[in-house]
Formats: structure tokens, C-alpha cells, sequence
């Protein structure tokens, strides 16, 4: 019995301290492509917080004139792993997948639109 409490409360203690490590603003870039003529790092951020294996928060991208946010849905934190979706608004309207990995006090991971073959790579740091 001891030893199933002590199980439970490391086990609790673990998704804390994961948790603790994923909450915050997040300052990311999407990595530039390999060919001469892509894009130089795209810039955006993430809102994150955690509350035990639960993601929520928001993207946001630089506009023009303001930020485009975008909701977090169905995020799931499984100790140093997140994922979660996006959904983009309006005239280009798009679904997408996110998935990374907390190492040391970086994100790395990549957005992958849905039906898509390949995701976009990106790293982002805690401010």
C-alpha cells in the first residue's frame, strides 16, 4: 500500500514538473528551407499551459496590422511530449497538427497542415 502512494505521488510529482517546464510564452521560428530561393525563419509565438496531461493556450503569427491567434485544441501533454491542433480562419482556411518535444529549455517539433506529407520544423524558447 506504501509503496503504490509512493508510486502515485512521483508519478504526480513527474506531470508537475513537466508541466511546470511547458507553461509559458514561447518565442519560435520555423526553420528556412534548403533550396537558395526559401524563405528566411518565419517568426510566431506560443501561450502554453498545462494542467496535469492538458495543453491549452494559443499561437500567434504576425500580421500585418495586428496578430493572427490561433486557439489551442485538444492539447495533450504526456510528460515531455505535447501535441495539440490549430485551425486557420478565413480566405485560406487550413487545419493543422503540431507535435514537440521539450529538450533541455528549447521546443522542438514541427506543424504539419493537414493532409500533408511533410511538416514544417521549428524550435522556440522560453521568454
Amino acid at each position: 500500500m506504501m509503496r503504490m502512494r509512493l508510486a502515485s505521488a512521483f508519478f504526480a510529482f513527474v506531470i508537475a514538473a513537466s508541466a511546470a517546464g511547458i507553461d509559458g510564452h514561447w518565442s519560435a521560428q520555423f526553420a528556412g528551407g534548403k533550396q537558395a530561393a526559401a524563405p528566411p525563419p518565419a517568426p510566431f509565438s506560443l501561450e502554453l499551459k498545462a494542467s496535469g496531461a492538458t495543453l491549452t493556450g494559443s499561437v500567434a503569427f504576425p500580421g500585418k496590422k495586428k496578430p493572427r491567434i490561433q486557439a489551442i485544441e485538444n492539447g495533450k501533454l504526456d510528460g515531455n511530449h505535447i501535441t495539440f491542433a490549430t485551425s486557420q480562419k478565413g480566405k485560406k482556411s487550413a487545419s493543422f497538427s503540431w507535435e514537440a518535444t521539450l529538450q533541455g529549455d528549447q521546443l522542438v517539433g514541427s506543424r504539419t497542415r493537414d493532409g500533408a506529407k511533410h511538416g514544417q520544423k521549428f524550435t522556440a524558447t522560453v521568454n
